[in-house]
């Protein structure tokens, strides 16, 4: 059964006006969370639309027949893209229909052609990020899934390079001859330089020369900083040490292999629209000790009590769309500030 509809879209997109520019994040984490992922589509092709047009806080959009008219576009096209996608047709880009794109309630945003890219391959990528990170806060298997169905959404000129966003820790492949160890023409064995202890892994052979130090370093020290400054004071070595007591290995699996690589990289989604996701991730799981740290630490992040409240508000709406998802106590006992 479909959870999205066109009035839904609309409503997510324009009852939340303190979220008009990050709606589709918190949508986009929570949909991943519940296992919802065949409905993100439809959420990324409405708000590649919405963000070319202005914003307003107008009750009446959310009732409009030609805000509904393109809501209900961005479903049949997110479904088209995906039948596109099975028989290998590149995807054109995701535009407004010029058959009604002057009765719209709101004006353009932009009015070149490389403004409106730019605009929707910051989205793009932001969508990826969101469920990237999500990985981290509701299993692997889910980001997986809504990361390959997103990818048959995307339009082709905005889907990813082939090369990573984050720098790499290690350079898998790249070892000159002195490096590597092995047999020569006569089957003799022979051995590199003192760096040359090299194995064979799924992405090439690695030796101690292939590790970057330096973005390890980096890594580290912009995960413990955002750590601190998610919980701030005494708080975060509080939670470091109750962690560590738990599991050793928790607390440094979560440090260097969480904060560190993933949720403190902010050259796509910022601290604040990373921090509003992972409420977003946290609030269907009935996971209130996390997600009253997560809380406070969103409000330290620079997100409104405001925002933190129709971040909720809106989860709840999907939560209810979908239907299954319940809190002990109800919702009145989940946290909040």
């Amino acid at each position: 059964m479909s959870v999205l509809t066109a009035d839904r879209l609309v409503k997510l997109a324009y009852n939340y006006p303190k979220l008009h520019n990050s709606w589709f994040l918190v949508a986009c984490a929570c949909l991943t969370v519940i296992n919802q992922p065949q409905e993100i589509p439809k959420v990324f092709h409405f708000a590649l639309r919405q963000q070319l047009l202005e914003f307003s806080t107008e009750k009446s959009l959310l009732t409009d027949p030609y805000l509904l008219r393109l809501a209900q576009d961005s479903i049949s096209s997110s479904q088209k893209f995906m039948e596109f996608t099975a028989v290998g047709v590149n995807l054109p880009d995701v535009l407004i229909p010029y058959t009604y794109h002057d009765k719209l309630p709101l004006k353009y945003k932009f009015s070149k052609t490389e403004d409106i890219h730019s605009s929707q391959v910051g989205v793009a990528a932001k969508f990826r990020e969101v469920i990237l990170k999500s990985s981290a806060l509701a299993g692997l298997p889910k980001a997986i899934n809504a990361l390959m169905v997103l990818k048959t959404v995307t339009p082709t000129s905005i889907r990813p390079s082939s090369l990573p966003e984050r720098k790499p820790a290690v350079f898998p492949g790249h070892l000159s001859s002195s490096q590597i160890a092995g047999e020569d023409a006569t089957g003799t064995r022979f051995e590199g330089d003192e760096n040359s202890i090299t194995t064979e892994t799924i992405d090439g052979p690695i030796s101690p020369s292939s590790i970057n130090a330096k973005q390890i370093q980096s890594d580290l020290t912009r995960g413990s900083e955002f750590w601190n400054q998610i919980y701030t004071n005494k708080v975060n070595t509080r939670v470091k040490r109750q962690m560590y007591n738990a599991y050793p290995d928790l607390w440094i699996w979560a440090y260097q292999n969480v904060y560190s690589p993933l949720l403190s990289f902010t050259e796509i989604l910022s601290a604040k629209e990373t921090s509003m996701c992972i409420v977003a991730s946290l609030i269907p799981q009935d996971v209130n000790p996390q997600l009253k740290g997560h809380l406070k630490g969103a409000h330290n992040l620079g997100v409104t009590l405001e925002e933190l409240e129709e971040v909720r508000q809106l989860v709840f709406d999907l939560c209810d769309w979908t239907g299954g998802i319940q809190w002990k106590g109800g919702k009145e006992a989940v946290a909040k500030l």
